[in-house]
């Protein structure tokens, strides 16, 4: 009876149990996403970059023999003339080998000579007297290299320039090769600025935009710029490539090579154009199967993010040009896009409390 009672009182509680409501399932919290406005990108057709001046042709000059410098009457910041003097070596040695070398010479030459003799009598063979040839024509040479070695004792100036550094001291011994002084050619001062490759693909060859060089200790002055070369390589590092313009004759002698300078570029219109839309972080971009970018939108009323399809521009710095699919004030996720889904919802962070 009493386990009958029992049985009764469990079937009881297992209907009172099923026709109770189920409980609701708990719903995943909000993830942290990072929110930003995007705003209108800047349509004006003028860009600022830092430049530094540079000489036409920098060369560090060395000694094509070894030995201690003798003479080095050159100081830095000095203007110096080509051909003349900038370094001699000790030359006691090399004029002793060049006096050595004159008088094997003179002394193969009467061997020489002697041996013509004795061929022409028949007493001495021709391989003697090709013998005595060789050895004449080997002094010959030598006297050459001692000779000219002697000149390599000296080092004057290739061109025009700037004394820019000395690289050794007096009284130094250096060996053939090491760079002892470093001339500048400041017939022509130019400007080097580093331009991003988005920039790059825009700006046509043929195009000669205008570009104004100013200095900031002479701030009512400005140079119009000529261009010059544009180095094929970027930089590893930047991914930006170096653009070399002129600037005028008849400089202040007071801008010299390293200076920086602030240079302003008005380009083409068409590069203003391509320019056109909003600006948003590169990091927000998602790749689409077929090519295509989208953008993760935020609604700040209800919390969720969702796709839209957009058509992006030219990337700098970091930040990418969107010309059609956002307007200037929409909030889009920046970071982590890869791990979101139509309709999550997430919560604004910013760079403070990350």
């Amino acid at each position: 009876m009493i386990a009958r009672s029992v049985l009764l009182t469990a079937c009881a509680i297992g209907v009172l149990a099923a026709c109770s409501p189920a409980e609701p399932e708990e719903q995943a919290p909000p993830r942290a996403a990072r929110i930003e406005a995007v705003e209108a990108a800047a349509t004006s057709n003028q860009r600022e970059f830092v430049g530094r001046v540079e000489a036409r042709l920098t060369v560090d000059l060395s000694f094509q023999v070894g030995g201690r410098l003798a003479e080095f009457p050159v100081s830095e910041g000095e203007l110096i003339q080509q051909g003349a003097m900038v370094a001699r070596l000790e030359t006691q040695d090399f004029e002793r080998a060049r006096r050595e070398a004159q008088v094997q010479l003179q002394q193969a030459r009467q061997n020489l000579d002697r041996q013509s003799t004795l061929n022409e009598r028949g007493i001495a063979s021709d391989a003697a007297l090709e013998d005595a040839q060789t050895a004449y024509d080997l002094r010959a040479v030598a006297l050459d290299n001692a000779r000219q070695n002697l000149e390599y004792a000296t080092i004057s100036a290739p061109f025009d320039g700037l004394i820019s550094r000395r690289l050794v001291d007096n009284y130094t011994t250096v060996s053939p090769g090491q760079p002892v002084v470093r001339i500048q050619d400041i017939s022509e001062l130019r400007v080097a600025i580093q331009v991003p490759e988005s920039l790059i693909a825009q700006v046509d060859r043929e195009d000669k935009p205008d570009m104004i060089a100013r200095f900031p200790f002479l701030p009512d002055q400005s140079f119009t710029l000529e261009y010059r070369e544009l180095v094929a390589e970027p930089d590893q590092a930047s991914q930006t490539y170096t653009a070399l313009f002129a600037l005028p004759d008849n400089l202040p002698a007071n801008i010299l090579p390293g200076m920086t300078a602030s240079v302003t570029v008005n380009l083409p219109q068409t590069v203003s154009a391509n320019q056109q839309g909003v600006v948003a972080p590169l990091s927000a971009l998602s790749s689409n199967p077929d090519g295509s970018f989208s953008v993760w939108i935020y609604d700040g009323t209800t919390g969720a993010v969702s796709r839209r399809d957009v058509l992006a521009g030219p990337i700098e710095g970091g930040q990418v040009v969107i010309h059609s699919g956002l307007e200037p004030g929409e909030e889009i996720v920046t970071a982590g896009v890869t791990a979101l889904h139509e309709g999550m919802l997430v919560r604004p962070i910013n760079s403070s409390n990350r």
